[in-house]
């Protein structure tokens, strides 16, 4: 077996708890703010364990996705927490890779005219399918994504 899916099957474990972590903070709140408010800290307080002031702290809760990673960290230990971050897939890793596959799969084969090239053999076009998506996702994973 391919170590590559061997890799991919370990990942989408890894990351299938992941997935109950939607929506733990209150929409349109930062993680900042809501941990800030949770602990009981003012944001005058947190300003003054970072070194800035608080309007630089409402603009950090207001536009946190565009914080850089340093600045999060920062906010992190200044809150006792620890800066984590990561890919939270949308479906399984294999699953992306599969549906990409089948894409890349359909794209090639609209561009054959599979009723010559199987007209005299016993195969059909969902098996000719399934084998080039097995095939490149086992053999070829790279030529998927151009």
């Amino acid at each position: 077996m391919d170590t590559r899916i061997i890799q991919i099957r370990a990942l989408d474990k890894k990351t299938a708890d992941l997935k109950s972590c939607q929506n733990v903070i209150p929409r349109g709140q930062s993680w900042i703010k809501t941990v800030r408010e949770a602990i009981g800290m003012t944001a005058i307080q947190l300003a003054k364990r970072l070194g800035v002031t608080q309007p630089r702290i409402a603009k950090m809760e207001s536009n946190e996705e565009n914080l850089k990673l340093s600045t999060m960290k920062k906010v992190a230990v200044a809150l006792n927490c620890e800066f984590v971050y990561y890919f939270k897939p949308k479906t399984s890793f294999q699953d992306f890779v599969k549906e990409q596959a089948q894409k890349k799969t359909k794209e090639i084969l609209k561009n054959v005219n599979l009723n010559m090239a199987l007209e005299d053999q016993d195969i059909s076009l969902e098996e000719t399918t399934e084998d080039m998506v097995n095939d490149f996702i086992n053999n070829k994973t790279k030529l998927i994504w151009d």
